[in-house]
């Protein structure tokens, strides 16, 4: 499997090598410009010897010092230098005469002039300040400048995109950042475009959240009135039964109001720590089941702690009862409960569809009697979400099995 690495990192990768490789090439400049050059001036110091043995044949040492320093070599003065160079270093060429002895010296890939008469004694290196391996030092080092500033101006260039991603991530947790202080690069229009479609998705939702509250509004007015109407029935068993549904119609109302503010980032979750036989409690009042033990058959292996939102995830675990009664070939359906996790299990027939395709909002089974808006798993799949906890489904043995997976998913 092919790693993806950040920008920054391909960025930092990308210097590295390029100064490595620029390394490498001025360390082969520096050893044959090194070779050219020593070769050049072994042949020059050869015929210098010769001329000078011509030239200066009966005169003195001083002279021959004189004309050297005079042609840009340069005396070395340190005595234990000039020793260990006469007796390490390499001869490359020799001649004298009866007054003086001349040689060329290399030690140390540099080479040196070494006159010794019987007036005069000195070891000369010649002035190298015109040599290309200066120019090729100059130049390395301007270029390891450039490249430090070119690195460090890529990765402040890239700062903006740091920023963006930040204020993207701050969008997804329900804020609103504003997407300004960009320059007029590639960077900045992204962002302006990115905040042309933040406020065009602010726009959508708000009118979405006004047309919902504005129905749910309209439908509390009539249920309102349902019970009123219900109450001045005399018969108990009636009466009771029309105030339990429009009581369940209110509840309904109530839930679908906290599932939009949940969902549209306006309800905050509150977590606590809450046994898994008390959210059951809860779901049970959300379902309404009069004979809920003999359509569910509860078993609670291990009576999980399990940190929730009670009101909301509580809504969930009706969502997935209820979706599991409405589906079951024979009205019945099982629950399980362990230490990391709860499963419910219905008959049925294998599903047409992908698992992922009933996740979607409002998707029911094609030719299916069954009621609804086609939301529960929908909302059961949004809440585990936001809750970091996993939902898996799969059919075994000829059932419908979901599994809520909140346990420590390192393990």
């Amino acid at each position: 499997m092919t790693k993806n690495y950040s920008i920054h990192t391909k960025l930092i990768i990308l210097f590295i090598v390029t100064f490595f490789l620029v390394c490498v090439l001025f360390i082969v400049l520096l050893k044959i410009e090194g070779n050219a050059y020593n070769e050049e001036e072994s042949l020059k110091q050869e015929n210098l010897i010769k001329n000078l043995l011509i030239s200066y044949e009966n005169t003195s040492g001083v002279e021959i010092g004189a004309y050297l320093g005079n042609s840009g070599f340069n005396a070395i003065q340190n005595p234990n230098l000039v020793k260990a160079i006469r007796n390490n270093g390499q001869s490359l060429f020799k001649a004298g005469g009866e007054l003086c002895t001349l040689s060329s010296l290399k030690y140390h890939s540099n080479l040196y002039f070494d006159v010794q008469c019987k007036d005069f004694d000195g070891l000369y290196e010649e002035n190298t300040s015109d040599r290309v391996y200066n120019l090729l030092l100059i130049g390395f080092f301007s270029f390891s400048l450039l490249v430090v500033f070119m690195y460090f101006s890529v990765l402040k260039s890239l700062e903006p995109l740091k920023k963006l991603r930040r204020q993207v991530a701050e969008v997804a947790n329900g804020e609103q950042p504003d997407f300004l202080d960009y320059q007029e690069d590639e960077v900045g229009k992204i962002a302006f475009e990115f905040q042309k479609a933040f406020k065009k998705n602010q726009e959508l939702i708000q009118s979405r959240q006004l047309f919902l509250r504005t129905i749910m509004h309209e439908l509390k007015t009539p249920i309102g009135k349902g019970r009123i109407i219900s109450e001045m029935i005399k018969e108990d068993r009636q009466k009771e039964r029309l105030i339990a549904i429009f009581l369940r119609m209110d509840s309904l109302i109530n839930e679908f109001a906290k599932i939009e503010n949940l969902f549209s980032k306006n309800y905050n979750l509150h977590f606590k720590p809450s046994r898994f036989s008390a959210i059951l409690e809860e779901a049970k009042e959300h379902l309404m089941i009069d004979d809920f033990n003999k359509v569910v058959k509860v078993d609670i292996r291990y009576d999980a702690l399990i940190n929730v939102d009670m009101e909301i995830f509580s809504v969930i675990l009706k969502n997935l009862i209820d979706n599991a009664l409405k589906y079951s070939n024979n009205g019945t359906c099982e629950l399980f409960c362990c230490k990391e996790c709860f499963t419910i299990k219905n008959p049925g027939k294998p599903l047409a569809e992908p698992i992922e395709h009933y996740l979607e909002a409002f998707t029911r089974e094609k030719h299916n009697q069954v009621k609804g808006m086609g939301l529960g798993l929908y909302i059961v799949s949004e809440v585990c979400k936001l809750h970091n906890f996993d939902l898996i489904y799969f059919y075994d043995d000829g059932k419908h099995c979901f599994k809520i997976f909140f346990g420590d998913k390192e393990k």
